[in-house]
């Protein structure tokens, strides 16, 4: 018999698991979440709130305690009861190569051989 196919992953990269704080400004309100997965694409933030999906984000990621934050902009992809997906968008070149280094030194990307 057959197995049912699965529905096809629709993530550019796979995404890591990761804990470090984000502080995210939406106008003038402003959240302290917990990243808990990131690719540089997109970061899943530890929290919840309906009101945000769809809506655009300042984002202050705190990649490294020894490092100074990274400032991103991102859009609401999908809000869950435990999380909130966010694309980011309009990225610096400077920024685009922190997401990257950050992500492939904790092993997404790295062609093996």
């Amino acid at each position: 018999m057959k197995e049912p196919s699965k529905p096809q992953e629709r993530r550019r990269v796979p995404r890591i698991q990761v804990n470090f704080p984000v502080l995210v400004n939406w106008g003038r309100k402003q959240y302290r979440w917990l990243a808990r997965e990131f690719s540089e694409y997109g970061i899943l933030l530890a929290g919840s709130n309906k009101d945000l999906m769809g809506q655009e984000l300042k984002l202050e990621l705190s990649l490294d305690a020894n490092d100074p934050p990274i400032n991103v902009e991102g859009v609401v992809a999908y809000v869950t009861d435990t999380g909130i997906g966010i694309r980011f968008k309009n990225l610096s070149p400077e920024s685009q190569f922190s997401l990257k280094y950050y992500a492939q030194k904790h092993g997404i990307g790295i062609v093996r051989k």
